[in-house]
């Protein structure tokens, strides 16, 4: 049996090249303290152990949250879920940069966290339902590509950033970076 693949018009790409650009930035934001480690350890006079807590707690919050959170919010639309998630996301990074201490630096990550484990549990599926008949697995493999900038370019850039103007300016500039990807979702993004 012949599948007919049509061509995808830009309007049809932009929503699959927002959750693209979310996933490189999501990804970005959940790697780039291990780049910054000794520079946030010597801005708040702690150990770099003691800095690296930051990685573990993200990544045990992101694991006990994906369920419990998307139980909470399973009845909102996907869209304004969504947009939701990166208001958080965004707003966690702007507290992360402005932080006075480790607690309160903490509380972002947390914050991060949260939005990351909402963030993971409906980036496929939405990819799946906006891509047009015929693209879904097109539609998959840009999320692991935004995946993969984020290692390959955003982790570096990050480091770039925080050794050249400080840790938290990398984190105004993931904000800033994620606001103008909201800002391209509210525009683009089909309800879903």
């Amino acid at each position: 049996m012949h599948i007919y693949h049509r061509n995808i018009t830009l309007r049809e790409w932009l929503p699959l090249l927002g959750l693209t650009f979310s996933a490189f930035i999501f990804n970005t934001s959940e790697f780039i303290p291990n780049g910054l480690l000794t520079d946030i350890a010597t801005d708040l006079k702690i150990t770099e152990a003691h800095a690296g807590l930051l990685i573990s707690v993200y990544a045990w919050v992101v694991a006990l949250t994906s369920l419990p959170l998307m139980l909470l919010v399973s009845k909102m639309e996907y869209r304004k879920l969504l947009l939701y998630t990166i208001i958080l996301f965004i707003v966690s990074h702007i507290l992360s940069a402005l932080s006075i201490g480790y607690a309160t630096l903490m509380i972002s990550r947390i914050g991060v966290a949260c939005s990351h484990a909402v963030f993971w549990s409906i980036a496929s599926p939405l990819a799946v339902n906006i891509a047009p008949e015929g693209h879904r697995s097109m539609a998959l493999s840009m999320i692991v590509t935004g995946t993969s900038i984020a290692m390959i370019v955003g982790l570096p850039l990050g480091r770039i950033i925080g050794l050249h103007i400080g840790w938290r300016m990398t984190f105004f500039c993931i904000a800033a970076i994620a606001f103008a990807i909201f800002l391209l979702l509210v525009i683009i993004f089909p309800k879903v």
